[in-house]
C-alpha cells in the first residue's frame, strides 16, 4: 500500500500533458490550494456530493472574521479622517 494514504483511500492515476500539468499546478499553488484538492472538489460536484460541514464551518468562521475586521477598519478610517 502507498504511503500516505489514509485508511478507504485510494489513488488514480491518468495521463495529462506535461505543461498541462505544470500548469496546473503552478496555478493550484498560486491561488493557495493544491491539485488533489481541487480535483476531489470537482469529482464532488460531479457526483453532487455536498461539501463536509466542517469545511463550510471554517469558511462561515473566516468570512465573520473578515467582517469583523471590515468594520474595525472603517471605524478606524473613519476616526482618522475626523
Amino acid at each position: 500500500m502507498p504511503r500516505n494514504l489514509a485508511e478507504g483511500e485510494t489513488q488514480m492515476n491518468f495521463r495529462i500533458p506535461e505543461d498541462k500539468k505544470i500548469a496546473f499546478l503552478k496555478k493550484a499553488k498560486a491561488n493557495g490550494t493544491s491539485a488533489s484538492k481541487l480535483l476531489l472538489e470537482f469529482i464532488d460536484s460531479y457526483l453532487g456530493v455536498s461539501p463536509k460541514n466542517d469545511e463550510i464551518d471554517s469558511i462561515k468562521r473566516k468570512v465573520a472574521e473578515l467582517e469583523e475586521f471590515k468594520e474595525r477598519a472603517e471605524k478606524i478610517l473613519g476616526e482618522l479622517a475626523a
